[in-house]
């Protein structure tokens, strides 16, 4: 009996150690000295994504997996507070994708809609102890990634959202994806083109809730775009950048040459 009571008591000092461990982090922030360290380990998730990702299209029927299953339950107990800023981006990078995932099998129909947020905040998530929706996760990885663009690593299932990445996020490689995604969107016609006859940067609404966030990063809309677009519409935007007018369009104007007769 007594060595029930002593087994008891060594539980309940362990989990108290373990709440109080867990309450520490939440007030005093980053503990983690390795600046690559992952919150919890991607490695699955990566490879769940990776092959859900199809042409362009998602594959839903991955999060009926154990693997996904598993990644879940260790995004609902993880405690990003305590790694540094690399880490927690690409933790909420990882989880909105990985919720997206969900979201989207449960509610296929939304993805044959036109451009609508209302499920990015209705359905709520266990992840990292708290009940979150989409929209929260995605304010969280703006937040600690501190810039505005790694909204182009959460595409919302529209296709006038992000465009899907191949891989999920590491503290490795949080940056690169970011960056690969900018380069993405802003090389293409459908999110962004270029008139220099008429000194006009065309936007498509991808960009328009991004529009403030981004005038605090930088002098200007074109200065923030200018390191993703290519290298020859960079240097004729660079040539008239203080007076290109940004316009925010649903469809990208483009002129076409007629085919030969």
């Amino acid at each position: 009996m007594n060595e029930d009571i002593m087994f008891g008591s060594t539980i309940i000092i362990l989990v108290l150690i373990c709440w109080s461990a867990a309450y520490v982090c939440a007030q005093t922030g980053p503990i983690a000295q390795d600046e690559w360290a992952d919150v919890i380990d991607h490695t699955s998730f990566d490879s769940l994504w990776h092959e859900a990702v199809v042409r362009g299209k998602l594959r839903t029927d991955g999060c009926l997996s154990p693997a996904y299953v598993r990644y879940r339950v260790a995004l609902a107990s993880a405690m990003p507070a305590a790694f540094l800023p690399r880490s927690r981006t690409a933790f909420w990078v990882n989880a909105y994708l990985a919720c997206l995932l969900e979201v989207m099998h449960l509610r296929s129909g939304y993805r044959s809609t036109v451009w609508d947020s209302l499920w990015l905040r209705r359905d709520t998530f266990l992840i990292a102890s708290q009940f979150l929706t989409l929209a929260d996760m995605a304010r969280e990885a703006h937040v600690v990634s501190g810039t505005v663009g790694i909204v182009a690593c959460l595409p919302t299932g529209s296709s006038k959202g992000a465009p899907l990445p191949s891989f999920a996020a590491t503290a490795k490689g949080v940056r690169r994806m970011m960056r690969d995604q900018l380069r993405r969107i802003c090389r293409s016609e459908r999110y962004l083109l270029f008139d220099p006859a008429g000194n006009v940067l065309q936007l498509s609404m991808f960009f328009e809730p991004l529009l403030t966030s981004m005038l605090k990063e930088a002098r200007s809309v074109p200065d923030w775009v200018l390191p993703y677009v290519t290298d020859q519409l960079a240097a004729q935007m660079a040539l008239k950048a203080k007076t290109i007018e940004v316009v925010i369009s649903d469809g990208i104007e483009t002129w076409r040459k007629a085919r030969p007769p």
